[in-house]
């Protein structure tokens, strides 16, 4: 089952800023249908971010991956608090 950060991102795609409100529109069979599609098929902003890393790549050298967006590890709860410590 796809979660929110996928609902946000289909809600991006067919220009809905009220993501929750359009799952709720939806039936969960619909979503995984959706889910299903675009398994195959990347969405509109991942194919511009593709795009952008090809041509950053071809600009400044490199691989496109070394462009492209890395999504990083959640932090701790005690990794958070260990941050904010730091900065007092």
């Amino acid at each position: 089952m796809p979660g929110f950060t996928f609902a946000r991102q289909l809600a991006f795609e067919f220009n809905r800023p009220d993501y929750f409100q359009m799952l709720h529109s939806m039936s969960s069979t619909e979503l995984d249908h959706w889910y299903e599609h675009y398994r195959s098929r990347p969405l509109h902003k991942d194919v511009l971010e593709w795009q952008q890393a090809h041509i950053a790549a071809g600009t400044h050298g490199g691989k496109p991956s070394n462009y492209l967006h890395q999504n990083s590890k959640q932090k701790t709860v005690e990794q958070q608090i260990s941050i904010w410590k730091s900065m007092a």
